[in-house]
């Protein structure tokens, strides 16, 4: 019940900036929109936060004030907290009307509130620097309530927090408006809780969207083929709504070059969605190294898109390396080969290079000088 009337009170939610007296009011409307203030507002954004001439004068059109007093608090307390020269640079230029803000009674009651929470001195300033107008929410009305629901979907508190160094906007935004939506669409199409936790954990930006835009990507994952109860269908969610269609159908093109067919594009795709996040340049290489490198036919590819994803510098070319020593002496098969790229490193070692050092001595200096380790 408690759960369902915060819900509720969450969806009522709404920007505000909670001044505890009309005094502080007074002090965070801006003080003068005289020519004098003004400039000295545009100097002081140059010379104290490292705004560019531009940005000062645009920033100064939504803050302007006389003194330096209250801005110098504001930007004692965020250097204080660890922020970096850049970082409050950021956050000035997005939310200049900070300057104007009560460190005592607006600013620090909310900092404070997020490091019990989990939140270090450091993730306080990546995640405020990338939305800093989460200070101007109230701490009550939604900062916490907000870091409640999203704890209840990933299920615990400390994974919130790393849900949302991954997308501070989670935090900022209505939940209301941002998740809820989206959460009701995926329990009804039957994602199971944990795999929507999952969703909100790793991929929090893709439900930077509309409700009407979600839906469409969840109908059309399901048209692929994905079941919506098992993980890879979440996996397949985040790859289609962070690609365009034109860029969808470009990648379609590309591995069509090498004789794929649509068909045989969306079945790589349901074995492992991430074949489609690799960039076109990425695709090409990996396939010409396959196709032209190591004579297989590009259809052994599409059964086995794993090794898609793999570093062709790191990984792909030092192994095949090796694995091309071994077959050419009769030592291993090529349906092996998918295999010895995705294993661990020490059992690739074992399995494919001290195993065989009788037969072909030269293959751990061959590995190591593909992977730039030869002494």
């Amino acid at each position: 019940m408690l759960v369902n009337l915060a819900r509720r009170a969450l969806l009522q939610a709404r920007v505000v900036l909670a001044l505890p007296t009309a005094g502080a009011r007074t002090l965070l409307r801006p003080s003068s929109t005289s020519s004098e203030s003004r400039s000295f507002t545009v100097s002081y954004l140059v010379n104290a936060c490292g705004l560019s001439p531009e940005s000062a004068l645009s920033a100064s059109q939504r803050v302007c004030f006389e003194t330096p007093s209250r801005p110098d608090s504001v930007l004692g307390l965020l250097k204080e907290r660890g922020f970096s020269p850049t970082q409050i640079s950021d956050v000035v230029s997005r939310y200049p009307g900070v300057l104007l803000a009560s460190p005592d009674a607006i600013l620090l009651p909310k900092i404070e509130f997020l490091r019990s929470r989990g939140f270090s001195d450091s993730d306080l300033a990546r995640v405020i620097s990338t939305a800093p107008r989460l200070l101007a929410r109230s701490l009550e009305n939604h900062l916490r309530p907000t870091l409640d629901y999203i704890g209840d979907l990933v299920q615990s508190g400390e994974d919130a927090v790393a849900a949302i160094k991954r997308c501070p906007r989670m935090l900022y935004e209505d939940p209301g408006v941002l998740l809820i939506p989206k959460i009701k669409i995926l329990r009804d199409n039957g994602v199971p809780p944990a795999n929507i936790g999952h969703l909100v954990l790793y991929h929090g930006p893709i439900f930077l969207t509309s409700p009407e835009q979600f839906d469409e990507a969840v109908n059309k994952v399901k048209a692929l083929g994905f079941e919506p109860s098992k993980v890879g269908f979440v996996t397949a969610l985040h790859v289609i709504r962070c690609m365009s269609e034109p860029l969808w159908r470009k990648k379609i093109g590309v591995y069509g070059k090498w004789g794929w067919s649509e068909e045989e594009v969306a079945l790589a795709f349901r074995r492992h969605p991430w074949c489609m996040a690799a960039s076109e340049s990425k695709i090409t290489n990996v396939m010409d190294y396959f196709v032209n490198e190591m004579g297989l036919d590009s259809l052994h590819i599409a059964r086995r898109p794993v090794v898609i994803s793999l570093s062709l510098r790191k990984r792909i070319v030092p192994r095949c390396s090796v694995f091309r020593v071994l077959l050419s002496k009769g030592l291993v098969h090529t349906h092996s080969l998918a295999t010895s790229l995705i294993i661990p490193e020490r059992r690739f070692l074992e399995e494919f290079v001290t195993r065989y050092l009788g037969e072909a001595p030269q293959l751990l200096d061959l590995y190591k000088e593909k992977m730039g380790l030869a002494s």
